[in-house]
């Protein structure tokens, strides 16, 4: 492991020492982590552009400026990615200004987020950013036919235009009596965070998914749910071969109203039986071959799916930096992955794979990690932070320096406010999936903040 991280330390030193370097889009708390490994890799000077302050705490320090756009504030989560994307593309004279003052030699390295669909911050070059060709395999109309041709166990679908009466003799022809999923495609770009994704139940379910997708979409998956655990598995594409990591979960829980899923997070301390966690890598290792082969793929992607009765089935691959790799930072945070990831796709470093497989996985396996969070109506100014102590009905605060268990943050967000839930992860059990916790986490602070959140439940582990 030594060897990986000094090989590693090397490529990103020659890359980001003695430079300046522009961090820009997403939220303010986002870019805490990666200044503070650019400062470790001998990094100078940072200049933070951010759409938010988010709950948590920013970048701090002599070295660092921090300008906050002022965006107004959304629920549509696909709205603010492609608000990001146009800020990047065409900054406003707010952000000119601030970037000509910090580098106006123009020499400074620019980081824009992995999963944003741009290539360029105003004339200034993205480091290692996104291929057009990478961002159009999101698509989740697309998915199944490649999943087929590789091998990749999935649910039945039916990919149909998106009409009513087209999804509507989907829907009928793969509902199995819990219903279906349906899946919009990428017509206004990339999506994420299920913010694309209906599961219809019911009349109210079927007429709230067609109208939001109608106005969003061309076409649109309509698949068998699958009921189960939702979880994804990581792959990082290097120049010899593909490293598979470990199962995280996707903290989903699930609403008795439209729209009736909600993902709120990751975790990594739930362990699939042996068998499930074979099928996932095995489907990984693939799925990274394939995107190798197809599209000359680097770095890291994501293949999501349901942990159920009947094995696990792929649902989406994102080639991309997903969510679910932050337990990385948490458990091998000399390694900077988010960082690797910018500089293998920017071809100016490498690694071999077996090594980093062989190191991600064993401290994952090590480290948990995990939280649940999800966007509110209300809005605070700044962050609060709760200690919580779990009790067997639910969360309560802590009193005095009694152990506790989570912490509950409530803040800036996209939509007006965030609430995030975070576990010690030396006091949380492994084994199981953490949605159960999540929704006593959210109870909690329903019944302390009067957000407004509807009743939640936990996904079944089968």
């Amino acid at each position: 492991m030594d060897v990986l991280h000094d090989r590693v330390r090397a490529q990103l030193r020659s890359v980001f020492g003695g430079r300046s370097v522009i961090v820009a889009g997403g939220m303010a708390v986002a870019a805490v982590k990666p200044v503070e490994h650019l400062r470790r890799l001998g990094a100078t000077r940072f200049l933070v552009i951010a759409s938010g302050a988010g709950t948590g705490l920013i970048p701090e320090g002599h070295d660092v400026e921090v300008v906050v756009r002022n965006v107004p504030a959304t629920d549509d989560l696909v709205a603010s990615f492609r608000s990001d994307e146009r800020e990047l593309v065409q900054p406003s004279a707010q952000v000119l200004a601030a970037v000509e003052r910090f580098d106006p030699r123009r020499d400074a390295i620019v980081i824009a987020p992995p999963f944003l669909d741009v290539r360029s911050f105003g004339d200034r070059p993205l480091f290692g950013a996104r291929r057009s060709e990478w961002v159009a395999i999101e698509d989740k109309t697309i998915a199944d036919g490649w999943f087929d041709a590789i091998g990749i166990p999935r649910p039945r679908s039916q990919v149909v235009p998106a009409d009513a009466q087209s999804i509507a003799d989907a829907a009928d022809a793969l509902d199995r009596g819990a219903g279906t999923v349906w899946a919009g495609d990428a017509r206004e770009g990339f999506n994420g965070a299920g913010e694309c994704v209906r599961w219809v139940v019911d009349d109210n379910d079927r007429q709230a998914a067609l109208e939001f997708l109608h106005a969003r979409c061309d076409r649109v998956r309509v698949a068998t749910f699958v009921d189960g655990v939702p979880c994804s598995i990581h792959g990082f594409a290097v120049d010899d071969g593909v490293a598979v990591f470990r199962p995280v979960e996707l903290v989903t829980l699930r609403s008795a109203e439209s729209p009736r899923l909600q993902f709120c997070g990751c975790a990594t301390f739930f362990d699939p039986p042996a068998d499930v966690v074979e099928t996932m890598r095995s489907a990984a290792a693939r799925v990274g071959e394939h995107l190798r082969a197809t599209v000359g793929y680097r770095g890291a992607f994501t293949l999501d799916g349901i942990a159920g009765a009947d094995g696990w089935v792929a649902t989406e691959c994102n080639p991309r930096f997903g969510a679910g790799l932050g337990y990385v930072e948490a458990a091998l945070p000399e390694l900077g992955l988010m960082l690797l990831h910018h500089a293998v796709v920017e071809g100016v470093a490498d690694v071999p794979s077996a090594a980093l497989e062989r190191a991600v996985v064993a401290a994952g396996t090590r480290v948990r990690w995990g939280n649940a969070g999800m966007p509110v109506a209300a809005r605070f100014d700044e962050t609060t932070t709760i200690p919580l102590v779990r009790e067997a009905d639910g969360f309560r605060r802590a009193d005095g320096d009694e152990p506790t268990d989570a912490k509950l943050s409530f803040g800036p967000g996209r939509s007006g406010g965030h609430v995030r839930l975070d576990l010690d992860a030396a006091r949380t059990p492994t084994g199981s999936p953490i949605a159960p916790i999540a929704v006593a986490g959210f109870a909690f602070a329903e019944s302390e903040l009067h957000l407004g959140l509807a009743p939640l439940t936990p996904a079944p582990e089968l």
